[in-house]
């Protein structure tokens, strides 16, 4: 962990242990905290099974996920992302919407018996990888690469090191610089000579009894979600690259692509669009519009004038390693 993000991170960790203790005393109630107007858009990724270590920072469990939609149906108005955009809410009470990312089997198994049970609407922003014939996304196969995997792996002549901080794994090379960086500021061809750099060294033997963190949706999986009235199908690239780091030509296509192959296997227009890591830039959200994306996603503003950009919104990824009143008030403030 680099120093200077030490301090940050445990002022945060202080701050959340506080805001835990205020509960317990009573000294603030979790059913207050969605009173009155505000806006927040949720981001989930991967629901897994109740007891089983979380591989990642993405993922919670399924009973924590219904948990969560059960409170903020009760106490907050959850709309639609469709709602959302246009302002359909009452602008007096707390409006909020949530999303998926990544297109996981575990967003049919556990995700949607949730929305339909409590009648919550939910959008599901997919990559077109199902369409490709993937099987992962190369961030998942990471995850289990470096759960699974060697002390050491040598990819493109550069050698990365196996450690280890708390309950997390992560590959570094001799200067410190993370793995998971290095793919995301590369090119696809380094994805791939990583992903073969793992497979060669045998990782993906073991890989199903982790399936759960990256087994995708089939096409005929997806269909059947589309087909749900409380769920709505959006864009999120055909590769899951940061396309900030692509040349722009090859951006517009990863989101032009994804946008055809989710309207070819859905039969629905596509008109919602969740940028891979929250990175855009204001051409591609100019070409973007021009495609037919109405709503463009983010993970936080990044431009002058995004704040006011009738395209854009910001939304708020769950983090499952808080309590629940902390995320609460994470949600009713925007941030962590």
């Amino acid at each position: 962990m680099p120093l200077s993000s030490l301090p940050g991170k445990v002022l945060r960790k202080v701050r959340w242990l506080t805001n835990d203790i205020f509960f317990a005393l009573g000294w603030r109630q979790a059913e207050r905290l969605l009173q009155g107007p505000g806006q927040c858009i949720l981001c989930y990724h991967g629901l897994c099974r109740p007891g089983q270590p979380l591989l990642n920072g993405r993922f919670i469990t399924a009973d924590r996920f219904e948990d969560q939609v059960r409170f903020l149906k009760k106490h907050a108005q959850v709309v639609s992302v469709d709602d959302y955009f246009a302002g359909r809410y009452d602008a007096s009470r707390f409006a909020l919407a949530i999303t998926f990312d990544d297109g996981y089997h575990n967003n049919l198994q556990y995700a949607l018996p949730v929305l339909e049970r409590h009648a919550v609407p939910a959008t599901f922003f997919l990559t077109s990888s199902a369409g490709r014939g993937a099987e992962w996304l190369w961030t998942d196969f990471l995850d289990v690469a470096t759960h699974l995997g060697p002390d050491t792996i040598t990819i493109d002549s550069r050698k990365f090191y196996r450690k280890r901080w708390r309950h997390t794994r992560y590959y570094t090379d001799a200067a410190g610089r993370k793995l998971a960086r290095w793919a995301r500021h590369s090119s696809w061809a380094f994805i791939q000579a990583m992903e073969t750099a793992f497979l060669e060294a045998g990782v993906w033997q073991n890989a199903d009894t982790l399936a759960e963190f990256w087994q995708l949706l089939t096409p005929a999986e997806i269909r059947e979600l589309a087909a749900s009235p409380h769920v709505t199908i959006g864009a999120h690239g055909h590769t899951h690259q940061d396309l900030t780091v692509l040349p722009h030509s090859e951006a517009c296509q990863e989101i032009l692509t994804c946008k055809q192959t989710l309207e070819q296997i859905t039969g629905q227009a596509i008109h919602a669009l969740a940028y891979p890591f929250g990175a855009f830039s204001p051409a591609l959200a100019a070409f973007a519009e021009k495609a037919g994306f109405s709503q463009q996603l983010t993970l936080e503003f990044l431009y002058p004038g995004d704040r006011q950009d009738h395209r854009l919104r910001e939304r708020l990824t769950v983090n499952p390693f808080i309590s629940d009143n902390n995320q609460l008030l994470a949600i009713r403030n925007g941030s962590y």
